[in-house]
């Protein structure tokens, strides 16, 4: 008969027997004694879960390896031009849209850097010998100081340049704010007043002939408005091609955000921004005549011009939103 031992641990409630080479052991709980659990802290249940552990990747962006000197040297490149286009454009009447244009392409920018992606050689490194001549082309429009000149070889390094470290994938998905900002090029100057006059004088005949049906001592030459006393010159800015190039990019960022059902709307919506803005320019020099003839040259040629701007510039806003609740009107019944 094999002999047996036995222990028990009064404190815990635990015994051990051994019989030969069998050994148990059981364990009870005395009564009137509690059982803890210990919970897992909040920290440990965040730094064991993948999809609530924070992430440094999506609170702040990362230089990748080798752009740093390529964003130094963009940097060299593109704020002198955006200091130029600043003090010598967009300063006056017909590029005042340029500050607009420049935040909210640089937005849209933003809204698609998840889909940015830093890839050198995405296309063969033989296109960026295009380089030379674009390069050259930024600095003889710098030191001649031909803004139009330097802020389009600008671009196209730039778009170049995305091409090879985005690569076209990207560049397709980024196609709107690529061709958005491109409204930051200055359009040359001969081209400006080529496309203005016709729409000056236009305006100024028209202008004159309404006002002279209604008995105002008002005549015309060319640009040249003469209203009593008073000669007024039809500049570019009243010809509505700033305004004119200002609305097509408002249009074309509004129906790309808003993205409406079907192209025809769309189309018919930006097209509809021609009359607008012509429209809108023909009331501005309107208002400007009548301030001239009844109030004077001093206070039309002073801060009632600018406001005038402004006015003309607001209603052709009102009028492009006025079109697409047209639109969106005519839609709602047609499919009801």
């Amino acid at each position: 008969m094999a002999a047996s031992a036995s222990r028990w641990n009064s404190r815990g409630g635990c015994s051990t027997r051994s019989a030969g080479a069998t050994t148990s052991s059981s364990c009870r709980i005395p009564p009137g004694t509690a059982m803890h659990h210990r919970r897992p802290s909040m920290s440990a249940e965040l730094a064991s879960s993948p999809s609530l552990r924070p992430s440094a990747t999506r609170s702040r962006i990362a230089v990748p390896p080798g752009a740093a000197p390529v964003l130094l040297g963009l940097a060299l490149l593109v704020i002198p031009t955006l200091v130029s286009l600043a003090r010598l454009h967009w300063s006056t009447e017909s590029g005042a849209h340029g500050p607009l244009i420049l935040v909210s392409g640089l937005w849209l920018l933003w809204r698609e850097r998840a889909a940015i992606d830093w890839r050198p050689g995405s296309i063969r490194t033989a296109w960026l010998f295009l380089l030379a001549p674009l390069l050259l082309a930024y600095v003889y429009g710098r030191s001649l100081a031909l803004l139009g000149t330097e802020s389009l070889a600008l671009y196209f390094v730039l778009l170049l340049l995305g091409f090879f470290y985005w690569g076209p994938a990207t560049m397709r998905r980024l196609w709107f704010p690529i061709l958005y900002l491109a409204f930051l090029i200055k359009p040359p100057f001969g081209l400006v007043a080529e496309a203005t006059q016709p729409l000056k004088i236009a305006i100024s005949q028209l202008s004159v002939s309404l006002l002279h049906a209604f008995g105002l001592p008002i005549g015309a030459s060319g640009v040249a408005i003469q209203i009593a006393q008073y000669e007024l010159l039809v500049r570019q800015a009243c010809s509505g091609l700033g305004s004119l190039l200002t609305l097509l990019a408002m249009g074309l960022l509004f129906v790309h955000l808003s993205r409406p059902a079907g192209r025809n709307p769309a189309l018919f919506l930006l097209l509809a921004i021609i009359p607008i803005a012509l429209l809108a320019n023909f009331l501005r020099v309107l208002g400007l005549i009548l301030l001239t003839y009844y109030v004077g040259d001093g206070v039309a040629q002073s801060f009632a011009h600018d406001l005038a701007g402004l006015v003309s510039f607001s209603l052709a806003m009102l009028g492009m939103f006025a079109v697409d609740s047209l639109l969106r009107t005519g839609r709602g019944g047609a499919s009801a």
